[in-house]
């Protein structure tokens, strides 16, 4: 294995990742991945694909088209559905499930089992990782009660809004693909509402926007505050998770 492509909806989410690469370089342009570096001796590349299942689909392809790496993992953060993953938990999808929308019955797409079987061992300090199924929804799922009730509707851990598009665009390519999340806010987690008006169409999150939000609802600090410490926590799980699933991946090939 020579290539790695990690993908995240916000910078933020692969800020640990970042400060593990080797001899790491930011890319030109805003089309195409933005950074790459080295990891084990495996070239990794980073992409964000900005929030919601539309862009990252189109996002990913064009990344995959460029790239074409020989992995991809579809990483960032998440919220967990029941009470049985914690913050900084991860999420290794054995399955990803598009919630349905109107007349549409939900759908499925499964992880390759393979693959699953070279990276369901890996285990990270301080936090569990956990196989289970990841529901995509369009919108951010902020309340605890919304959470719940998913959990209970799908059968689902976690929830996310881009890993059923960017396993499909992977699937469609042939290249193996797995999705990976760290659980931000657990499911008894209330979020402050307007998250999603942060990140810019990039993914990279914008400080006007954070205070204009602030502004809109000064009720959201406290909440605001307590994600911080989440965030750092989930960004640094998937850092490790990422740095255990590219040596087993490795030797798995190896062993091939």
């Amino acid at each position: 294995m020579k290539k790695v492509l990690v993908t995240a909806a916000v910078r933020q989410e692969l800020s640990g990742l970042e400060k593990l690469l080797e001899a790491s370089e930011l890319l030109p342009g805003e089309r195409g991945c933005y950074l790459r570096g080295t990891l084990l001796g495996i070239e990794v590349l980073l992409g964000l694909t900005g929030i919601g299942a539309g862009r990252a689909g189109e996002k990913v392809g064009r990344f995959l088209d460029t790239e074409h790496p020989e992995l991809l993992l579809a990483t960032g953060f998440g919220g967990g559905l029941t009470g049985t993953v914690s913050s900084g938990d991860i999420i290794l999808a054995q399955k990803v499930v598009e919630a349905s929308r109107g007349d549409q019955e939900p759908r499925e797409l499964e992880t390759d089992e393979t693959l699953l079987e070279a990276l369901g061992a890996v285990s990270i300090p301080s936090a569990t990782v956990c196989r289970g199924s990841l529901l995509t929804v369009e919108d951010v799922v902020c309340s605890a009660r919304q959470k719940r009730a998913l959990g209970s509707r799908y059968g689902a851990e976690g929830v996310d809004m881009e890993s059923y598009a960017i396993l499909r665009e992977a699937l469609k390519r042939g290249v193996p693909c797995i999705a990976g999340r760290a659980v931000l806010d657990e499911a008894g987690f209330d979020l402050p509402r307007g998250l999603d008006s942060i990140p810019d169409s990039d993914g990279r999150l914008d400080a006007m926007k954070l205070a204009a939000l602030v502004l809109r609802r000064p009720w959201s600090i406290p909440g605001l505050f307590a994600l911080r410490s989440r965030s750092l926590r989930a960004s640094t799980s998937l850092a490790a998770f990422v740095k255990a699933a590219v040596l087993a991946r490795k030797d798995s090939s190896h062993d091939a």
